[in-house]
């Protein structure tokens, strides 16, 4: 990055110099490339005006005569009028029909008619190049001069309508005034002919035809239908319609319903067999003690047989056997009842669990419900798949059903209204026989004829046209141009600042104030925060001036600054001649002290070690570091033409690069082959130095532009 201490001061150091200075193209680089192009600016701008100038000599007076034709486009004047069956306004249909009134003037055979009504001849007569003027203007003979005459006829003829109204302007253009208000005349007076046989066309036979085609449209329009209708199985469209939808309503609520069942079932299902698994398989049913024997009928068997003892008795004398034998069995029986043993006897029931069975048919029942509420879901499901189907057909079949029956109403109406108006037009034919044309001549072509002369129109054009081609031609040369005439141009280019300019005079390079200039800029200038010790000055091609300029920039830092100063000139076809003096050996370059104080310069390049192109880059750093350390600047000078790895070398060992561009004489691709090689070769170019500038302006224009 390069700064300079101001700008470190301040702390407005700019990135690149793109953001200092942009490559704008200003009012004076055009002047000054005008001015340096001058001869093709004036060459390509007298061209032009050479051609107007003469053309506006040659030019003749042309006189213009002009018709107005009305074209009456309202209800009195339509052919419509006898059966009442027109419009009460005719805006666009008006407009409309006044364009195809001019459309019929202009038409060719219009303008055949007046041709061969005045003559080719009048019209366009020959001069005295006469067979060169009609062999260039209407070809040869076997083409047909009449197709160039109509050629030439409509561009002298103008037919336009007046903005706003139903007035036809008509215009013809003649160098002879007798001669355009008589073609004007004519090809009014053929127009309203021409019209008068185009309108004369019967139409009722057309609009039978019409009528015809659009009953047979309608026909096949209601056998599309029905068999649209056929084939959807539609009996109408909209009843089958709400049922369609109203059907795949009722199903989707079934639906609904019957997966809310199940959901319930489920959600029950789930309860039961959890309380099922909480149930036991018994439950305890009662708890019973007693002393009575189990099958213990010995008391029942008593009671009775003493009852029989009694009744016996009623019946029988006292010592019967009857009563004997009733007498044991009561002793048997209750003797056993005197020998029974008294026991307590307790029963302890257990009963199945009531609750299993009941959930156990409460489950089985609602699994089967379930599985029926799954087959319903799909019947359902499969029952909406169908009304969806045919709900589909039905929304597939809307669209051309809608579309069909749109074009049927449309035909209907089409066929009614030319069934109206074929009625009408056999009634009209009649009609239009006697009836009055709907054109009127407002204006003929005598009462207006005006004229122009295009005399100065062509000179103007001609000066306009030399400013275009000058301006032209000049940045035509300016684009094609390979070398450099001012310090911008090798800015944009390069994209280098340019750090000094000297003029092209011969003692340019002699001025201190010049000198100094560039030497305080690249002396104030740090890179990567350190000065400046080590310049390299390259040139494209060899050139006195770049060694001046080195030598020049050498003795500033010695003389006027003070500074051990040693001079490395590699670009002199001759060196500058030295005092002679003793040599030494320092960094690799033999050098010996010239005639300006603190000034050394190399003697001998060829044999400097630091010049040999055999010499490590390692050692090579290190004689430029050992320079550094003996000289406080040093400055090469070398040609790139001469390139050669000791100045690829130089390009990465110096701290800064600066080209050196020749104004006219530096070509653009070669200095960008240039900037390419020392950036290439890892150098750092600080800059540009302008040699040799010319100014093509006036010091007031510089001053002003």
């Amino acid at each position: 990055m390069t700064v300079t201490h101001a700008a470190e001061v301040e702390g407005t150091a700019p990135i690149s110099w793109s953001d200092v200075r942009a490559p704008a193209f200003t009012v004076r680089d055009f002047l000054i490339a005008t001015a340096y192009h001058i001869r093709i600016v004036l060459i390509a701008a007298l061209l032009p005006l050479l051609v107007g100038l003469a053309a506006s000599l040659s030019a003749k007076t042309e006189y213009t005569a002009s018709s107005l034709l009305m074209v009456l486009v309202n209800r009195e004047v339509n052919s419509q009028n006898v059966t009442d069956s027109g419009p009460t306004t005719l805006s666009i249909e008006g407009l409309k029909t006044v364009e195809s009134e001019v459309q019929i003037l202009e038409s060719s055979d219009v303008i055949r008619d007046t041709i061969e009504a005045i003559g080719v001849d009048r019209l366009f007569p020959r001069g005295r190049l006469g067979s060169l003027l009609a062999y260039l203007r209407f070809g040869k003979p076997a083409e047909g001069p009449l197709d160039k005459a109509i050629e030439q006829f409509r561009k002298n003829m103008r037919a336009s309508v007046q903005s706003g109204s139903n007035i036809i302007l008509v215009t013809y253009t003649s160098p002879d005034r007798a001669l355009s208000i008589e073609a004007t005349d004519t090809v009014v007076k053929f127009y309203m002919q021409r019209r008068r046989s185009i309108f004369d066309n019967p139409t009722a036979a057309i609009l039978t035809v019409e009528v015809e085609r659009f009953k047979r449209d309608l026909r096949s329009v209601d056998l599309e239908i029905q068999a649209l209708k056929t084939k959807s199985d539609i009996i109408d469209f909209t009843q089958d319609a709400l049922l369609a939808a109203n059907q795949v309503d009722s199903l989707i609520q079934r639906r609904r319903q019957v997966a809310e069942r199940r959901v319930s079932v489920v959600a029950q299902l789930s309860e039961a067999e959890r309380q099922l698994k909480g149930q036991s398989e018994t439950v305890f049913d009662f708890n019973q003690k007693s002393d009575v024997t189990p099958n213990d009928e010995d008391r029942n068997v008593l009671t009775g047989l003493l009852v029989e003892r009694d009744r016996l008795v009623q019946q029988y004398a006292p010592g019967s056997p009857l009563i004997k034998e009733a007498d044991r069995k009561i002793a048997t029986v209750r003797r056993a009842m005197a020998e029974a043993e008294l026991r307590m006897f307790s029963t302890n029931r257990e009963v199945r669990n009531p609750s299993i069975a009941y959930l156990n048919n409460m489950i089985l029942s609602l699994r089967v419900e379930a599985d029926a509420l799954q087959l319903q879901i799909t019947e359902l499901d499969a029952q909406q798949a169908t009304a969806e189907k045919r709900l589909a057909v039905l929304r597939s079949t809307e669209t051309r059903l809608v579309e069909l029956t749109r074009q049927r109403d449309s035909l209907n109406e089409g066929y009614r209204e030319y069934l109206r108006r074929a009625v009408a037009a056999s009634i009209e034919e009649t009609a239009t026989k006697v009836r009055a044309s709907n054109v009127r001549v407002v204006q003929d072509a005598s009462s207006a004829v005006t004229s122009r002369s295009m005399a100065i129109p062509l000179l103007a054009g001609g000066i306009f046209g030399g400013l275009l081609f000058g301006a032209a031609a000049g940045a035509l040369a300016s684009a094609v141009r390979t070398v450099f005439i001012q310090p911008g141009e090798s800015e944009r280019a390069l994209h280098l600042p340019a750090l000094a300019e000297f003029s092209d005079k011969r003692d340019a390079l002699n001025s201190d104030q010049d000198i100094s200039a560039l030497a305080t800029l690249l002396l104030d200038t740090e890179l990567d925060g350190k000065p400046l010790r080590t310049l390299h000055f390259v040139t494209q091609e060899r050139d006195d001036d770049v060694p001046l300029l080195s030598r020049r920039l050498a003795e500033e830092f010695s003389m006027q600054r003070g500074l051990r100063t040693l001079l490395v000139d590699l670009c002199s076809a001759t060196p500058h001649p030295l005092e002679p003096a003793q040599t030494e050996v320092q960094g690799g370059l033999i050098v010996t002290p010239t005639s300006v104080p603190l000034l050394w310069s190399v003697t001998d390049d060829t044999e400097s070690p630091l010049l040999s192109v055999r010499l490590p880059l390692v050692d090579a750093r290190q004689m430029m570091e050992e320079l550094e350390e003996t000289f406080d600047a040093i400055v090469f000078c070398s040609i790139a033409q001469m390139s050669s790895p000791v100045i690829q070398r130089l390009n990465l060992l110096v701290d800064a690069n600066i080209l050196v561009i020749r104004a006219e004489s530096t070509r653009k691709a070669a200095a960008l082959r240039l900037r390419s090689t020392v950036l290439e070769n890892g150098g750092f170019i600080l800059g540009l130095v302008f040699l040799g500038r010319r100014y093509y302006l006036p010091e007031w224009i510089y001053k002003r532009a």
